[in-house]
């Protein structure tokens, strides 16, 4: 059975915050800026972030404030299911949600009009900028870096490297959290910008993300050994063997993992119907107007 009542140092677990400055300030400037933005829109800007934008982005700043400085990063640290947890929280949680809140405009509006004529706009407007982001975003690559990203720190020496550097961890989470902004934004439109790909294309797209997180999941869950050789020790203070706490992460990542990919399917196949539906009865209307 595991005690999550205490942390490793006795301590209770609900005092284990880790409150990295970093973090907390790029979340909190990011949401400051989301709402000052929000402050100016006009009727049009309004129809762009209905009211369950905002909600969807508070959210994933939210998820992403937890994942990292919540007590789940100090489990993490002691349990391989809790890490687990926490790249499916920055993986396939707050990115998207974060994207679906649409903050390009809100972000941008809410940065101080002397700063934002004078540095932000010259700075994204730069060919040095937008030509390595235009680049990274191309479908392919995104995919790429993504499950690339995945599957390497989830190799034995690449993952315990990570939980014993501090700097490489950083990293870690750095990498997951931007290979997975990449890759949501060729599923979801983040207004006003749009995805690199059509709705039906996303379809293939998003299913060979599912097979990776799949078989990796099925791989870990599945071995006859422990992976990770940091946890072996870790686990003996929460009544866990390094075995079972590996099977349960695997298990975590091969199905909850996979089912939120395949929901995103299935999202992405309902507007590829409704798309065509529309675009059916608009032919259609057009040849009754014809006739």
């Amino acid at each position: 059975m595991i005690a999550l009542h205490t942390t490793g140092g006795n301590n209770p677990l609900w005092l284990s915050w880790d409150f990295d400055p970093i973090v907390i300030v790029i979340v909190l400037t990011a949401g400051l800026l989301y709402t000052r933005g929000l402050g100016h829109r006009s009727e049009a800007r309004l129809r762009l972030h209905p009211w369950w934008r905002p909600v969807l982005y508070y959210t994933g700043l939210g998820t992403l404030l937890f994942a990292l400085i919540s007590p789940l990063d100090h489990l993490a640290d002691e349990l391989f299911f809790m890490h687990m947890i926490q790249h499916l929280l920055l993986t396939i949680t707050a990115a998207p949600l974060i994207l679906l809140g649409a903050p390009m405009i809100p972000v941008l509006r809410g940065i101080p009009r002397p700063v934002r004529r004078a540095v932000v706009v010259p700075f994204l407007r730069s060919p040095l900028v937008r030509k390595p982001l235009k680049l990274i975003s191309l479908p392919i690559l995104a995919w790429a870096l993504y499950v690339g990203a995945i599957v390497a720190w989830h190799t034995p020496n690449a993952y315990d490297f990570a939980l014993r550097n501090g700097l490489a961890h950083d990293l870690e989470h750095l990498s997951f959290s931007l290979a997975a902004i990449l890759f949501w934004w060729n599923v979801i439109n983040p207004v006003p910008l749009r995805a690199n790909l059509s709705y039906l294309a996303r379809v293939p797209y998003v299913f060979l993300t599912t097979v990776p997180n799949f078989v990796l999941g099925a791989f870990i869950t599945l071995s006859e050994n422990p992976w990770y050789s940091f946890y072996i020790e870790q686990n003996l203070r929460w009544g866990l063997s390094a075995q079972e706490d590996q099977q349960i992460g695997g298990v975590l990542m091969w199905v909850p993992g996979s089912l939120v990919l395949l929901s995103a399917l299935l999202i992405v196949l309902a507007y590829v119907v409704i798309t065509e539906q529309r675009k059916q009865e608009s032919r259609e209307a057009q040849g009754t107007m014809t006739d």
